[in-house]
Parts: structure tokens; C-alpha cells; sequence
């Protein structure tokens, strides 16, 4: 019986239910997840600070809402002009906080 357009679906999953393997995976890897939460911290404090941030920056996007990107236009006429200086943090923070640096 071939395919005939317009023809009403008969069968199969009704919309919005989901494939039963993929939520048993899902399930699985969620436990999985929440038996290692516990020992998360002890075993990236075993690794490098890169691996560290690796992981990290790698289960982050499953935690933190995605920032979405944004363009600012500004209309403005005449010269623009940017200063960018640099400084010592650790004297920087000292003067801001009234704390004398050792000499």
C-alpha cells in the first residue's frame, strides 16, 4: 500500500511521548551523575588546573542558561576616544583599601 498524501498517521508514538531507550539512558546517566556529585570536588582538586576548567567549562552549559548574543549600535558623530591603562593589582587593591605593601 503506497504512501498517500493527506492520509491520516495511524501507529506509532503519539506526539510528545518520548522513546522509552533514550529516557532509561537518560535515567542511568542522571544516577550516575548524582552518586559522583558528592566526590566531584575531591577529584578535580586531584587534577590541573586546565583539566579543571575543561570539565567545568563542559557540564557549565548544562547548568547555566545560555547567554544569548546581543548587538549594541550607537549613533554618534565627531571623535571617539578609548583610554585603557594597567596596574599593579596587588597595589592597586592595597591603595584602594588603605593597606600598606611591605618594602
Amino acid at each position: 500500500m503506497p504512501f498517500e498524501k493527506g492520509r491520516q498517521k495511524t501507529g506509532g508514538r503519539l506526539p510528545g511521548v518520548k522513546n522509552k531507550s533514550t529516557q532509561e539512558i537518560r535515567d542511568a546517566i542522571q544516577k550516575v551523575l548524582a552518586d559522583k556529585v558528592d566526590s566531584l570536588a575531591e577529584d578535580l582538586e586531584l587534577m590541573s588546573e586546565f583539566k579543571q576548567w575543561t570539565i567545568l567549562n563542559a557540564v557549565a552549559k548544562y547548568v547555566l542558561p545560555q547567554l544569548s548574543k546581543s548587538e549594541d549600535t550607537v549613533d554618534h558623530s565627531g571623535e571617539v576616544k578609548i583610554t585603557v591603562s594597567f596596574s599593579d593589582s596587588i597595589t592597586d587593591a592595597a591603595s584602594n583599601n588603605n593597606i600598606q605593601g611591605e618594602d
